[in-house]
């Protein structure tokens, strides 16, 4: 049957009929017979020529089949059996017809076609005698690889899939894939290939009795194994990096079996258990491993963070009697990630500098506040606030008091040159902070004070002479104008700038140094030597490959101090600490009086009481939004709480230790004391009525939440505030539906996050829950896993031949061309009949 792909030139018939009135009035002296025969022919070639315009097709079946083969070549598969696969995919080939063809794709983590079998064992010689691609043998993507591959089928011709696959796939939806490939009229077999011979071993889950337990409560967590031959090991349940407990296992061959371990929940908040497999044969170490997070309620959990920890053993042990754990670390010791923050209820930096954390620790600690409700408190010391660096950081945006403060007319005043490197090195981001570094030191003076600052690059340049602090505006202008170029020579900044400080009358004469670089050759230390022996000192700042044992001499001769950082971004931090420690005013020290300055709730009970006196404090300013507890006699703040999005922030500037807080930790009430003020700053993760479970779908963390009310009844139309957070502090809104009665449900993507925490809220209630999400080793690396049903539903493909049982294909052939030729033929014979 003759079909056209469109009719509108048949609008050309009226040429027909115009024919016709020609020849109605032609005066062409011809017979009848051939004028017509003549003209009828004319009209044929027209009729022809508006079909061929039609573009018509007729349909007919051909047996022409293309096959695609689709090779399984990732982890769970054993490359010994990829051979014998292109064998048979060989014996395939061959049995196809003339009129056949055929094309191979790999299959892992996405598809690589291959040209030949041939181009394919190479490669997997490849594999098994150097290093494989982990990379991309890491998955199996198979309903994924499916849809990939379809645009390889020729046109015209009958399609046939064939999967050489082990059934083991890893993520995507197979049943979608293979219908939608139903729809486009391919057929689809299956070849099986023996998954990996080798003893292997795998954790196959980690599930706590309870996600959400009491402290001192004995929880259960079960660890689900399975080998795929007789293996002997060692399961151990990681705790902080401590092995909990431990059990030698024996495993079976093809059978799960689950190990229990019951553990006494003794550490406060939300930490990571861990499960290790140590088998004694074992092929992958990627999949021994898995986590589980448990939230632990009750005592609360407090992280102190102190450059000597030994000093906060009295507090420690004080609250310890008040049912507060206190786990104090060094310097170094705050989490790097989100989720271990999460496991505290309140985070205090005791003696902790701001050039001793990352720009992103510093924010995540602000989100830790601000959208996990966590607690952060700041103890003084001569690292904390100001003193510490702390100066415009997003650590001082969630706490009450500002670094900033009204120098006392009695202190002495300061003359400070900042030496600044501004050579090509220093372009782009470097020379960015080291501008913000110097016009933040410039906010942090008083306008007693003086300030200059001298760029170099292979020479000295003056960019601010000495000026009061007091022009804040002028100063910070000049300092914009610091551009970077050149080469690096130091010395003649350093001469300039002495000669600057001489020439003042302030009784504190400071210089500080920057550089990024090898400066070149002079007598640097003979110079720092002459200041120190006129009252000049000086600070230096390493940045990445400066000279720091060059730097660090000067720093000492100087009787300064030295920084050194990789990191342009802890520039600012080093400037603001450095300026703070040189003006000699931030700190008081003498007996001072605690004076109550505001009634609040966390003061409940202490209305009348005298508290003991205070050794010591930072000078700081409280923000307008703060409440501001208790204060020092000079009128300056000692105790001062805020509240910063969902959390708390919480400033004494005063310490915990012999040095300022000896008449505290003396004083009989000072645990209980202690532990209300920081029981009014702790995360309140009050969950009752919200039940929560969770579940990995694809590739996405769905959460189901059911909402009560203290009767056990549903509540409809709760109003949630929902947020995923991962684990570089970057977050996202996220929505709860309503699904039910009492019934929500989010549904967020995991993509390639490792480990992401969902916090889920009603604020109406004040009810809030923390969740995790731990990404498992891949399926790929997942033993005795079943073969989804969408492919063992599928036929295999028969090893003689590979195009049996195909439905021939309705071809559309166009017959265009034989229009054309019928056009022509009769436009040659209308002339003809003319001639004759």
């Amino acid at each position: 049957m003759i079909e056209f792909v469109s009719w509108q030139p048949l609008v050309w018939l009226v040429a027909i009929a115009a024919l016709a009135l020609t020849l109605r009035y032609t005066l062409v002296d011809r017979p009848r017979l051939l004028l017509w025969a003549s003209t009828g022919l004319r009209a044929a070639a027209i009729l022809f020529l508006i079909l061929a315009l039609c573009r018509p097709f007729i349909g007919d079946e051909g047996d022409d089949a293309h096959v695609l083969f689709l090779v399984d070549v990732s982890q769970s598969v054993d490359l010994k059996q990829i051979p014998a696969a292109c064998d048979q995919i060989d014996q395939w080939i061959e049995g196809l017809r003339s009129g056949d063809s055929w094309s191979l794709f790999a299959l892992g983590n996405g598809v690589r076609e291959f040209k030949t079998t041939a181009e394919l064992r190479e490669t997997i010689g490849k594999w098994q005698s150097g290093v494989a691609d982990d990379e991309f043998r890491s998955a199996t993507q198979l309903a994924e690889s499916i849809l990939a591959t379809r645009a390889a089928f020729a046109a015209g011709k009958t399609s046939r899939m064939v999967l050489l696959t082990d059934g083991q796939e890893t993520d995507g939806d197979l049943a979608d894939a293979l219908a939608q490939a139903e729809e486009e009229g391919i057929d689809v077999r299956r070849h099986p290939l023996a998954g990996i011979s080798d003893a292997e071993a795998s954790v196959v889950a980690i599930e706590p009795s309870s996600r959400q337990t009491f402290y001192g409560e004995v929880t259960r967590i079960g660890v689900t194994l399975a080998a795929n031959a007789p293996i002997k090991g060692n399961l151990r349940l990681v705790h902080k990096g401590v092995a909990v407990q431990q059990r030698d296992v024996q495993l079976t061959a093809d059978k799960q079996q689950t190990v229990y371990f019951d553990v006494d929940m003794t550490t406060p908040g939300a930490s990571v258990w861990t499960a290790e497999l140590l088998p004694e044969e074992d092929r992958f170490v990627v999949n021994n491993q898995a986590a589980c997070t448990i939230t632990v309620h009750g005592r609360p959990r407090v992280l102190a963070i102190h450059r000597e920890p030994r000093e906060m053993r009295p507090i420690a042990r004080a609250l310890v009697e008040q049912e507060i754990e206190l786990e104090v670390r060094g310097e170094h010791g705050l989490p790097t990630s989100l989720e271990e923050m999460a496991a505290f209820d309140c985070i205090m930096l005791a003696d902790m500098p701001a050039t001793a954390m990352s720009p992103r620790q510093m924010q995540m600690l602000k989100q830790y506040v601000v959208d996990l409700g966590g607690g952060l408190m700041m103890l003084g010391s001569e690292n904390s606030f100001g003193l510490g660096g702390y100066y415009k950081t997003p650590v001082e945006e969630v706490l009450p008091l500002i670094s900033r403060y009204e120098k006392e007319k009695e202190k002495p005043s300061l003359a400070m040159v900042l030496v600044i490197d501004k050579s090509g090195s220093m372009d782009g981001q470097p020379i960015q902070l080291a501008r913000q570094a110097a016009k933040a030191a410039v906010e942090l003076l008083s306008p007693r004070d003086s300030i200059a600052v001298v760029g170099f690059d292979h020479e000295s340049q003056l960019i601010c002479e000495m000026t009061s602090a007091g022009d804040v505006e002028s100063v910070q202008a000049a300092i914009d104008s610091l551009q970077a170029g050149g080469g690096t020579y130091m010395y003649p900044a350093m001469v300039e700038a002495k000669e600057m400080l001489e020439a003042t009358p302030a009784k504190i004469r400071h210089m500080i140094c920057l550089g990024d670089g090898q400066t070149q050759p002079a007598d640097h230390e003979a110079l720092a030597e002459e200041m120190a022996d006129e009252g000049i000192t000086v600070s230096t700042v390493a940045l990445g490959a400066a000279d720091t044992q060059l730097l660090a001499s000067i720093a000492e001769i100087g009787r300064g101090r030295f920084y050194q950082t990789d990191d342009p971004n802890n520039v600012p931090q080093i400037f603001t600490k450095e300026t703070m420690q040189a003006t000699k005013s931030a700190i008081k020290e003498d007996l001072y009086g605690s004076v109550k300055t505001s009634d609040h709730p966390s003061l409940s009970g202490y209305e009348d009481s005298e508290l003991p006196f205070t050794l010591g404090y930072v000078m700081t300013e409280a923000k307008p939004t703060a409440q501001m507890l208790l204060a020092a006699e000079t009128g300056d703040p000692l105790l001062a709480i805020g509240r910063y999005g969902l959390g708390t922030g919480f400033a004494y500037t005063s310490d915990l230790t012999e040095k300022w807080g000896g008449e505290w930790l003396a004083w009989d009430g000072c645990g209980k004391f202690w532990a209300q003020m920081i029981r009014s700053v702790l995360r309140h993760n009050e969950s009752e009525g919200v039940e929560i479970t969770e579940r990995r779908e694809g590739d996405r963390w769905t959460v189901d939440v059911r909402r009560t009310d203290p009767s056990g009844a549903p509540m409809n139309g709760v109003k949630w505030d929902a947020a995923l957070i991962d684990a570089e502090g970057l977050g996202s809104d996220v929505q709860m539906r309503e699904v039910g009665l009492g019934r929500y449900q989010a549904s967020v993507p995991v993509e390639n996050r490792q480990n992401i925490s969902l916090r889920v809220r009603d604020a109406d209630h004040d009810k809030m829950s923390l969740l995790h999400w731990h990404r498992p080793y891949p399926n790929e690396y997942r033993l005795m896993q079943e073969t989804p049903p969408a492919l063992a539903a599928l036929p295999l493909a028969a090893t003689h031949t590979v195009i049996d049982e195909l439905e021939p294909v309705v071809r559309q052939r166009s017959i265009v061309h034989y229009a054309y030729f019928a056009a022509l033929a009769c436009m040659l014979g209308g002339i003809l009949l003319r001639r004759v």
